[in-house]
């Protein structure tokens, strides 16, 4: 009985201690479906103010392409809200944002105009 609780409380310690130090990847596929270019891609964690650095692996995300946004997020805890925002021109000054997104569900996040002429998405 005593090997078999020592035993358990070996494994879950093991376990705990590896997925401190993992890195989570959070790649997903961007497909514009807008009818309109972006010229920038910005995510950041849905608690930061800041928008950080261009993430766009291309120079421009065209009507109809499908792109992959890949990072990797090296922290003690997997965070999976992030927010997302694209430029529609080389000023920034006319964007889309998309709040709370969860990465960790995300592998194809396709924008496009809803009937309403309104930026909408939706996720596989």
């Amino acid at each position: 009985m005593k090997k078999h609780i020592l035993l358990s409380v070996a494994l879950i310690f093991a376990a705990t201690t590896w997925t401190q130090g993992q890195t989570t990847i959070l790649d997903f596929k961007l497909v514009n479906n807008t009818g309109k270019d972006f010229y920038a891609v910005y995510l950041t964690e849905t608690t930061t103010e800041n928008w950080g650095e261009d993430i766009l692996p291309e120079d421009i995300v065209e009507d109809g392409a499908v792109i992959d946004i890949t990072f990797k997020y090296v922290n003690g805890e997997t965070l999976c809200i992030w927010d997302l925002r694209l430029t529609h021109d080389e000023s920034e000054l006319k964007y889309i944002a998309i709040n709370e997104i969860d990465l960790c569900e995300v592998s194809v996040l396709t924008l496009y105009i809803d009937e309403d002429g309104e930026y909408a998405y939706k996720v596989e």
